[in-house]
């Protein structure tokens, strides 16, 4: 199978909360926005052709020096201005909880992206309050900033969120683009702004505080180890999760906490797969006397339970300069 196309398998996403509201729900896109999307078909034999030169072709236009993205962080999670075909301006949340770069139908039709036909192969996204099935198509071309890439592969959803307060942003970006064709992906929260380096070797920064742990990637996304009263546990870093540090039921049951906690009422939970209230999702924050994640050791640490797989996000890392260096693969916060 071929390198790129054995990627397009799994996107796991961000979980995210607004406010409750009886006219809110998550459903199928409309049957004119389907008939739409595959009148722009193609076969899966057409797909795998353009994936084996869409690889080289990537390279080939890597920068040499540095792209910098400026972001907006108004929802607390960071979301880039990309652009689709003609320059359209795209927003996308840049994600790394997803392993796979995602567009919503309205953009994918928007951007004339082609999708394989539905018969022929479908992809399965796997969110933290549920599953989607999408269809599998090229946006061509992607730019971020100042690259350019000609042509590359996304998942297209079939599912919507909608209703007031919603802030679930449809287009995503994954960690896929940068794990497989940067060295460092930076996200400088202090400053707003996410730094591609495709040559570079991490240097810290002088003058600066830092610390660092390994990384790994698993099933296209990163995850860093987490301890807490002689327990151990892996973590998801997720940019794309508003919130801090989250432990899923599993986990709160080796820890002994979970019985603990308030349940949460009054905020839906809205993320790939569907929305869920908070309170059926039985959401809650215990605190635990200390906690040892990346690199730093934190007394009487509040901690969220929730759906979806124990995860770090942006709450936590907004006070840091967070580097993922893929050579080393080590994680690094400065501050």
């Amino acid at each position: 199978m071929h390198p790129l196309a054995a990627t397009l398998r799994l996107a796991l996403a961000a979980i995210l909360t607004s406010s409750c509201s009886q006219m809110n729900g998550h459903g199928p896109i409309s049957a004119g926005t389907l008939q739409k999307l595959q009148s722009r078909s193609m076969t899966k034999a057409d797909f795998i052709g353009q994936l084996k030169v869409m690889d080289p072709n990537i390279r080939s236009t890597l920068p040499i020096g540095k792209v910098s993205l400026p972001f907006d962080f108004k929802t607390k999670t960071p979301v880039i201005q990309a652009a689709g075909p003609g320059d359209k301006a795209l927003s996308m949340l840049f994600d790394t909880g997803a392993a796979r770069t995602v567009l919503g139908a309205s953009t994918a039709v928007k951007s004339k992206v082609h999708t394989i036909h539905a018969q022929e192969a479908m992809s399965t996204m796997l969110g933290v309050v549920g599953n989607e099935q999408g269809l599998v198509g090229v946006i061509r071309p992607l730019r971020l900033g100042s690259w350019t890439l000609p042509a590359y592969p996304c998942f297209v959803r079939l599912h919507e969120s909608f209703g007031e307060g919603i802030a679930y942003p449809s287009d995503i970006l994954g960690f896929d683009i940068p794990a497989r064709y940067c060295s460092q992906l930076t996200f400088d929260y202090p400053n707003e702004r996410i730094i591609l380096s495709f040559q570079e070797n991490f240097k810290l920064r002088d003058g600066m505080h830092s610390a660092s742990v390994p990384f790994t990637i698993e099933k296209g996304v990163p995850f860093v180890k987490v301890q807490a009263k002689g327990v151990t546990w892996t973590s998801l870093i997720d940019t794309g999760s508003f919130n801090g540090v989250e432990i899923n039921e599993a986990v709160a049951k080796q820890l002994g906490v979970q019985d603990q906690g308030i349940i949460v009422e009054g905020l839906t939970l809205v993320a790939v797969g569907g929305m869920i209230s908070s309170d059926k999702a039985k959401l809650r924050t215990v605190k635990l006397p200390e906690i040892k994640l990346l690199g730093g050791t934190y007394k009487q640490a509040e901690v969220d339970i929730s759906p979806g797989p124990p995860r770090i996000g942006s709450f936590f890392l907004k006070d840091y300069r967070v580097t993922f260096d893929f050579r080393t693969h080590r994680l690094w916060l400065e501050w």
